[in-house]
């Protein structure tokens, strides 16, 4: 059983569900700031159309007052520390902005570096072409650099939205042990005491 799946399990049960639409191009129009810094943030991404994407995948975990997004492995490299530079940080709360900027350069290494976990269809007409499978010293990887953009479009939406956009990631302790450990152990009240303090922090 995934990750997610587990997590997600737990917190329905605890919270109960809600779907929170997404980002669309009116809303974010009606801040000009965080829109030209959205642009701007595709840009630096290698983005090559004129107007940034904003349809990213469905939330991870999604409760009537908060959104919970889980971290893994993939999430952690250069292009989502590119994105954890931006301004917007010093304001969004829902996690340790140092630690996850740290994750990034701790654990880039286990990022995936092949197949369509490096490129698709989607973040090769979006982002600029990818170096062969796992060469990252000319343009990278185009699906690494879509998805750092799009947990940056996920924090921003929680700002426009007012619903928190609480994040999770494997690598994180929690009581001396690591996130993804409790998660994978299906412990349901350490799951539980982990989901409660992380939200208590945050809400």
């Amino acid at each position: 059983m995934k990750k997610e799946n587990i997590l997600k399990q737990v917190v329905l049960q605890e919270y109960g569900e809600k779907k929170h639409s997404k980002l669309t191009k009116s809303q974010l129009s009606l801040s000009p700031e965080l829109y030209s810094e959205v642009k701007s943030m595709y840009k630096e991404l290698g983005g090559t159309q004129e107007d940034p994407p904003l349809t990213f995948g469905p939330w991870d975990i999604s409760t009537p007052k908060f959104i919970i997004e889980l971290d893994e492995e993939n999430h952690f490299n250069r292009y989502r520390y590119k994105t954890l530079n931006s301004a917007i940080y010093q304001e969004i709360k829902g996690f340790r902005l140092d630690e996850y900027m740290c994750f990034c350069k701790l654990y880039e290494s286990s990022c995936c570096k092949h197949g369509g976990f490096w490129k698709n269809n989607s973040s090769e007409m979006l982002f600029v072409k990818s170096d062969d499978n796992g060469c990252l010293n000319g343009t990278g990887s185009s699906r690494w650099r879509q998805r750092a953009f799009y947990d940056f479009l996920r924090d921003i939406t929680g700002v426009i939205s007012g619903i928190p956009v609480i994040r999770l990631s494997i690598y994180q302790t929690f009581k001396c042990k690591k996130v993804q450990d409790i998660i994978e152990s299906k412990d349901k009240a350490m799951i539980l005491d982990l989901v409660r303090t992380t939200v208590d922090e945050w809400m």
